[in-house]
């Protein structure tokens, strides 16, 4: 029986920081389980720049909704490419050590629209799929863990003097999961056996009963995921070389939109060296490229001329490996230096 490739999924990846907000610092890696789903389905990614195409195999005689009527989900390690990524993204308070972006179509069925947007504010903790529950040792509490479905797939009651459970739900693979005391939720995770890689950033979770019910009202899911770029105060140390033999007599800086700087401010940067710095009035966010750049205008002579020559220079856009925080008033300001040899 002979079989075509359809597309069956669509994932674009977005970023305020670059240009046309194409991002492309992510890669994608199925999971184990994903991998042999993959497989068996004759399923398959890919990737040109920051769009993720989906495709399976279809026989003739089939829809494509019958090919991929599969109860299991499938989940993909994101990998991030790019070590500034934190610097120049806007990243939630929720976002801490241990754990993981989680990027779902759970919620996104596309009925109404073509694509929707999910935004990249969710972070879930990693865990092993054999772990400790803790539980209250003065009375007798019901633990139950559910799979991404809302399905019961662990229960067991607690004893008395009893302070934790093992919970072992490696048959089950990788995938996310609730913590359940007594019916209350305690706690989301992204569960799996396999090894994180080093540079995984998050996971791709891609619910199959959802793509499904899409596909079978003709509609293809699509979902764009955009990030939001960082807001930083902007500064401009200008130095003024000692062999340069020139001496200023004005110095200003011209803000694009209407943004502007207060300085310039005499100050010692690194190496003890002085410099006048000109810092933003208030936060900008961080870009990769610029198509209008602040000014910095120059009045200046030399030692062998009483004449007043200007100089205009386009200031370059901060470096985002270089940001740094400082604490005032109870709150972290971040700002972007970047230095200017004259």
């Amino acid at each position: 029986m002979s079989k075509g490739l359809q597309q069956w999924f669509n994932l674009v990846m977005m970023h305020e920081y670059f240009n046309k907000d194409v991002c492309t610092v992510f890669k994608i890696q199925p999971c184990v389980a994903t991998r042999r789903l993959m497989k068996n389905y004759g399923i398959h990614i890919q990737q040109l720049g920051n769009i993720y195409k989906g495709y399976v195999e279809v026989a003739e005689t089939k829809a494509i909704w019958e090919e991929l009527d599969s109860q299991e989900d499938l989940y993909f390690q994101l990998m991030n490419t790019d070590c500034n990524f934190d610097n120049y993204t806007d990243i939630p308070s929720s976002n801490e050590e241990n754990k993981l972006l989680y990027i779902t179509n759970a919620t996104v069925a596309n009925r109404m629209h073509t694509e929707e947007f999910v935004t990249p504010d969710v972070y879930l903790p990693k865990s092993a799929l054999r772990f400790n529950v803790s539980v209250p040792n003065d009375t007798s509490v019901t633990v139950v863990i559910k799979d991404s479905l809302g399905k019961e797939i662990y229960k067991q009651d607690s004893l008395l003097k009893q302070s934790s459970i093992s919970v072992d739900i490696e048959v089950f693979g990788a995938g996310i999961y609730e913590v359940w005391i007594d019916d209350k939720r305690i706690q989301t995770f992204f569960g799996t056996s396999e090894k994180i890689a080093e540079n995984c950033y998050g996971i791709l979770h891609l619910q199959m009963r959802t793509l499904v019910e899409s596909l079978k009202e003709n509609t293809m899911p699509s979902l764009q995921v955009k990030f939001s770029a960082k807001a930083t105060y902007w500064q401009y140390a200008v130095v003024v070389p000692n062999d340069k033999k020139i001496k200023i007599q004005e110095l200003t800086l011209e803000g694009v939109d209407e943004i502007l700087y207060a300085g310039p401010e005499k100050k010692e940067i690194a190496g003890g060296i002085e410099s006048k710095v000109f810092t933003s009035l208030q936060v900008i966010k961080l870009q990769q490229k610029a198509t209008k750049h602040p000014l910095l205008k120059i009045k200046y002579n030399n030692d062998f001329s009483d004449t007043v020559l200007e100089l205009d220079l386009k200031m370059p856009i901060p470096n985002v490996s270089k940001i740094v925080a400082k604490k005032q008033n109870n709150e972290n300001l971040l700002y972007s230096q970047t230095i200017i040899y004259v």
